[in-house]
Formats: structure tokens, C-alpha cells, sequence
């Protein structure tokens, strides 16, 4: 048997087909697409349960297995896929703001880049009192004085140098010309082996040259691989599968697949958390326009269902955080109504409600004085802004009345009191944020 009969053989041996016993000779069992959506919907139910019970990284690993399962059945956009890809998404929100927030309860109690204790390391002249200010100018004029005196001594230390290097020169010429005659026999014995010394050392130096061009070029190779394979953070992931969800159920919303009014509020819900994600990733103008898109969406729905609340009062965050101040109380007002209105409607509809029916009054009255609470901070956000440029107005007509001051210490002034202002507006702004979000968990 010749090596090529050989060669060809090892692999039929190893795929079983020459081997009729073999274990690998056996067909996998492939799953029906019955089996996979059972599968995945056990997948999905355990990740809808990890999310009720805040277990977040648990559900995100289950229902990414769930939308791998069903996307891979029965395609990207198929409506079986929609459900998985929604919770999928909004799993991974939360994953975002729970890192968010290990993040920010990391960076507590540091300072602030705007803060006024932080601006500058020298102080300001405007508040140093006169004995400071002569003290300083004394202190200026004896380092001026002795940085003076040593670059005298310095150039005269050089001139002194550049008299003694001619002499110096006279006396090694002249020794140089008697031991000329001597060397130039060596010199001549010694050409050839020189210039052989020398072509040696020119190849050291290109060989070596070329290893280290090849290797620049492996490592911007390696590093250009990297940022390709760099993975989307858990907001950009989040926003994927939120967006395909929305695709899905736009789709059969249109082909009139499934219940119209069941359809509606589960593309409301989708286009909702894209606008959560967009308030995350502070891209509050985006998150308004999908808020309001949402809202429009939901003129079919009952006027007291949660989701509306639940719309107004991520538009009214999202409308804060745009300096949309007026709108935003107005849509936090709003959430309040509509909260109002169906604990009414529940208490009156059952007389005596069950134990469900009373957790979920409570909730929803619970709420009510958190929402309240918010539209405080967002008027309290609106006074700091309103602030900010009379302030400004302030110390530029002080500066033109002080002629005395100079330009210098006009701006340093005013930075800080600007400085200052920012600091007190990020700061309700990063409050607010946080109960915004245990808000919207229990709306």
C-alpha cells in the first residue's frame, strides 16, 4: 500500500464508514421544531422569573439561549422569536444599569471635575490680602535675583572654556604631526581588515532591521484584530434585540397575524424600553421622539392602563434630562392621573377585592408620592438652570463697573461661581436618575 492509499484511508476510518460498529457511524437525532419551541419556552419562562425576582445576569444568560434556540429554527424575524428577543433586551438594560450602578457606587464620595475645591492648584489673587501679596513679590524678586547670578556665573564659566580649547588644540597638532610617519604603515595593514569588519556589521544591522519590521507588523496585525472583534457593550446589545422585537411586531401587525389590540401594546412596550435605553445612554432627544412615538401608539388602549402611567412618566424623565422642564412636570402630572383613575376604577369595579387585586392598589398608591417627589426635583433642576445665567449676567455687569479688577481675575471668579452652579445641577440630575429607575421598576 503506497503512502497516497494510506493517507486517503485514515479519514474513512475516523468519519465510521469503514468501520460499520463504530459509535460515530450512529445519526444524531436532530429535534423537531416542536421540541426546540418547547425547549425555548421553558428558557423563556425561567428568564421572565429570574427578572421577577432580580436575578439579573441569571436571566440574561437563559433567554440569550432562548432567542439562539428559536432564531436558529425558525429565522431571525419570525414571530416565534419576538417574545424572547423582548425580555432578551430588557434583561440586558437592566444588566446596564446594575453595572451602571456598581460603577457609580464606586466612584461615591470623589470629586467631581467641576467641582470649585478642584478647579486650580494656585490660588486666586483676588483673595490674598496685602502682606500675602508683598510676601510673595519679595520671594519672586530674591529667585529672579539669584537665577541672575547664576547665569553669570555660567557664561563666564564658558568664555574661560572656549580661550583654553585653542591652546589645547596647538599642542595635540603638533604631536599628532610626529606620530604621523610612524602610523601610516600600520594604517595601511589595517584598511582591509576594517572595511571587512564593516560589511559584516552593515548585515547584523539590516537582519536585525527586518526582524523588527516584521514584528511592528505582526503586532499592528494582532492589534487591528482586536478592535474588529471587540464586543458590543450590554446598552448596544439591549438596543438590538429591542429593535428587532419592534420589527417583529410591526410585522405581524401588519400581515394581521395574532390579536390586534395584543400586538398594539407589545410594540407599545418595545418601543418604550428603546426609549429607556436611549435616557441610558443619555441620548435624551432620541428617547423623547420614541416616547412620544409610543404614546401616539397607545390612543386605542383603555385611558387607564398601566402602561400609559408608566408611558408619561419615562417621557417626563427622558423630557427633564432634555431641559424640557415644563414639559416634563406636565407628563409626570399626567402619570398621576392616570394612576389615580385606575385605582378608583379597580376599588369600584370590586367591592371586595381579592388579595392580587389589593397588592397591585397598593402599588399603584405607593407610587404616586414618588412620582410627586420627582416633579419637586425636576422644578428644583429648573430653578439651578434658571440660575445659572442670571448669575452670569451678574459678574459681567460687576466686571464692567470694577474697573480696577483686572480681566484675569474677573474670569477666574466667574468660572468658579459656574462651576459651582453645574456641580448642584448634576448632582439632582444623578439623584433623580436613580429614583427614576426604581420608579419605572414598579410602574
Amino acid at each position: 500500500m503506497t503512502a497516497t492509499d494510506v493517507a486517503t484511508a485514515a479519514p474513512k476510518a475516523q468519519d465510521g464508514k469503514s468501520c460499520p460498529n463504530s459509535k460515530e457511524a450512529s445519526p444524531v437525532k436532530m429535534k423537531t421544531p416542536a421540541e426546540v419551541q418547547e425547549e425555548a419556552t421553558t428558557c423563556l419562562v425561567t428568564g421572565k422569573r429570574h427578572l421577577l425576582v432580580s436575578d439579573i445576569p441569571a436571566a440574561v444568560t437563559i433567554l440569550a439561549k432562548a432567542c439562539e434556540l428559536l432564531s436558529a429554527q425558525f429565522g431571525e424575524t419570525a414571530k416565534e422569536c419576538a417574545e424572547s428577543y423582548f425580555y432578551y433586551g430588557k434583561a440586558l438594560l437592566e444588566l446596564s444599569r446594575l453595572e451602571s450602578g456598581v460603577l457609580g457606587n464606586a466612584l461615591d464620595g470623589m470629586p467631581e471635575e467641576d467641582d470649585e475645591a478642584n478647579n486650580s492648584k494656585i490660588e486666586d489673587p483676588a483673595k490674598m490680602t496685602e502682606e500675602e501679596k508683598k510676601e510673595v513679590d519679595e520671594k519672586v524678586g530674591e529667585a529672579l535675583e539669584e537665577n541672575f547670578v547664576s547665569c553669570e556665573k555660567k557664561d563666564e564659566k564658558t568664555e574661560k572654556d572656549k580661550k583654553a580649547e585653542p591652546k589645547e588644540g596647538e599642542a595635540s597638532g603638533s604631536k599628532k604631526e610626529a606620530d604621523g610617519a610612524e602610523d601610516e604603515g600600520m594604517e595601511e595593514g589595517d584598511d582591509s581588515q576594517e572595511e571587512e569588519d564593516e560589511e559584516s556589521q552593515d548585515e547584523e544591522m539590516d537582519a536585525e532591521k527586518s526582524a523588527t519590521d516584521s514584528n511592528n507588523a505582526g503586532e499592528k496585525a494582532e492589534k487591528k484584530e482586536g478592535d474588529e472583534d471587540e464586543e458590543p457593550s450590554n446598552l448596544q446589545l439591549a438596543w438590538e434585540m429591542l429593535e428587532l422585537a419592534k420589527v417583529v411586531y410591526t410585522k405581524q401587525i401588519e400581515t394581521g397575524e395574532g390579536k390586534k389590540s395584543e400586538m398594539e401594546e407589545k410594540l407599545c412596550s418595545s418601543i418604550l424600553a428603546l426609549g429607556e435605553v436611549s435616557i441610558e445612554n443619555e441620548n435624551y432627544s432620541q428617547a423623547v421622539e420614541d416616547i412620544k412615538l409610543c404614546l401616539k401608539k397607545q390612543e386605542n388602549l383603555p385611558k387607564d392602563s398601566r402602561i400609559i402611567a408608566e408611558t408619561h412618566y419615562q417621557l417626563g424623565v427622558a423630557q427633564g434630562f432634555n431641559a424640557q422642564y415644563d414639559e416634563a412636570v406636565e407628563s409626570l402630572n399626567s402619570a398621576i392621573k392616570i394612576i389615580k383613575e385606575k385605582t378608583k376604577n379597580m376599588k369600584e369595579a370590586n367591592k371586595s377585592p381579592s388579595d392580587d387585586q389589593k397588592k397591585e392598589i397598593a402599588e399603584l398608591e405607593a407610587l404616586v408620592p414618588e412620582i410627586e417627589e420627582k416633579i419637586a426635583d425636576t422644578k428644583d433642576m429648573k430653578k439651578e438652570a434658571d440660575a445659572k445665567p442670571k448669575e452670569g449676567e451678574e459678574g459681567f455687569s460687576a466686571a464692567t463697573k470694577g474697573l480696577t479688577k483686572s480681566v484675569s481675575t474677573i474670569a477666574v471668579k466667574r468660572k468658579a461661581e459656574d462651576d459651582g452652579t453645574d456641580a448642584k445641577i448634576k448632582k439632582v440630575a444623578a439623584d433623580s436618575g436613580k429614583d427614576a429607575e426604581k420608579t419605572a421598576a414598579a410602574v
